[in-house]
């Protein structure tokens, strides 16, 4: 497996948060009406991150970690919910520039 090489290309989206255009992909990073929104709606939201939050201890796990969008969605609303939850992060992701 070759590592991506192309352009990454940073913009903002509609909600004010940034995305990236990936030339190896030929597609953006997030949603262009909102990387932060599309988080919440798509990472949090759907998997009930706020019922699994109230646990004493949570694992999350953030695959193509990006631009972090997905685990600061996670981890402000596990602060929300239950400021005590000890939280325990596992990210992945590929291309080291994205990070960066």
């Amino acid at each position: 497996m070759s590592l991506p090489t192309g352009a990454l290309v940073l913009e903002p989206t509609a909600d004010g948060s940034m995305t990236l255009f990936s030339e190896d992909f030929g597609e953006w990073f997030h949603s262009r009406d909102g990387a932060y929104a599309e988080a919440k709606t798509t990472y949090v939201d759907a998997t009930d991150l706020a019922g699994f939050a109230l646990a004493p201890t949570l694992t999350v796990l953030d695959v193509c970690y990006g631009l972090g969008y997905n685990t600061a969605a996670a981890l402000s609303t596990v602060a929300q919910g239950n400021p005590a939850c000890q939280v325990r992060l596992v990210a992945l992701e590929l291309d080291a520039r994205v990070p960066r």
